[in-house]
């Protein structure tokens, strides 16, 4: 599990279901984790936001044809934040989840 901004994001349909008899909050969405990147999605399992291998945490809008058009927005399911609080969920979520690629690329220094 992920927080961002105070907002729970689950792996999976069981962490999902687990903090929903948790008392520090429901999960709002989803997370999947890659090689460079960590993918946010609702709870329709809509794309919302993604971070990249460098930390930034950008809005994911889905055009008409089906791609995606990528901004410095935060997703509105997050909310709006400071720099540093934004840097700090972001960088706990590197140590937390080991989210270091198979190239030496370390994901936050």
């Amino acid at each position: 599990m992920i927080v961002l901004n105070g907002k729970k994001f689950a792996s999976s349909e069981k962490e999902l279901t687990n903090s929903l008899f948790d008392s520090g909050g429901t999960c709002v969405g989803f997370y999947t984790r890659y090689k460079r990147q960590v993918k946010l999605f609702n709870m329709q399992r809509e794309l919302i936001g993604v971070i990249n291998k460098y930390g930034v945490l950008s809005e994911a809008t889905r055009l008409d044809d089906g791609t995606y058009w990528y901004s410095y927005r935060k997703p509105s399911l997050i909310g709006e934040y400071t720099t540093r609080e934004r840097m700090n969920d972001i960088s706990n979520i590197s140590i937390d989840q080991e989210l270091v690629n198979d190239e030496k690329e370390c994901w936050f220094k």
